[in-house]
């Protein structure tokens, strides 16, 4: 099993890849996942089995918790969140509509239901201090420059400012009101990221390193 044929592909298509407009960019994704099967991850889930029962706790297992990570990881901000073509074929016969979906509303409930302990724990760990030194690295005072107070309080005050963006992204979050029409229902919130995750002109764009092809 070749981990970059996708990659391949669009290489043998276009020289540089990153120079190119989204439009085109976007062509030679679907081209390449055109040129594959993208059955990888469900043949490996099914030859590894010893026996259908297996099979089928191991589908539902994968399924639940790549449900479970890309929810907690879109309350997080992680990156790599996305639903693509291999990873939904692993999944059941209707893809995204049945375990995964089910435990995409449970998950976002549950973390919506406890957003205060959530916050809480969340808070602890941004207000940390080592986390402001990160932030402040790359700012240092220049040796020789004037002292300048107004800079040095803007330093002071930019971790504050992190910070409190952080925080409030992730309430919005977990209010459902981050699409900037008003609070939506966990539902809807489900069928938003759902769509975000599997959208072309998003996953081409993808730092070619997550493996957005999986």
């Amino acid at each position: 099993m070749s981990l970059s044929l996708e990659h391949k592909v669009m290489q043998s298509l276009a020289q540089d890849t990153e120079q190119v407009t989204l439009m085109q960019k976007v062509q030679l994704f679907e081209r390449a996942l055109a040129s594959t099967t993208g059955d990888d991850l469900q043949q490996i889930l099914w030859l590894k089995s010893p026996s259908s029962e297996v099979w089928f706790d191991r589908r539902t297992n994968y399924t639940r918790s790549m449900a479970c990570m890309s929810m907690v990881g879109y309350i997080l901000g992680l990156g790599d969140r996305y639903v693509t073509y291999v990873t939904y074929k692993a999944m059941e016969v209707t893809g995204i509509e049945g375990n995964y979906r089910f435990t995409c509303e449970r998950v976002l409930r549950l973390l919506r239901a406890n957003r205060e302990s959530l916050l809480a724990v969340l808070e602890a760990f941004v207000y940390d201090p080592v986390i402001s030194w990160r932030l402040l690295e790359g700012t240092k005072r220049v040796p020789g420059e004037k002292h300048d107070v107004t800079r040095r309080k803007t330093l002071q005050e930019a971790p504050r400012i992190v910070r409190e963006r952080v925080i409030d992204r992730i309430k919005h979050k977990l209010a459902g009101s981050e699409f900037g029409t008003g609070e939506v229902d966990v539902q809807e919130q489900i069928d938003r990221l759902v769509e975000q995750a599997t959208l072309h002109e998003n996953l081409c764009q993808c730092y070619i390193g997550w493996c957005p092809f999986w």
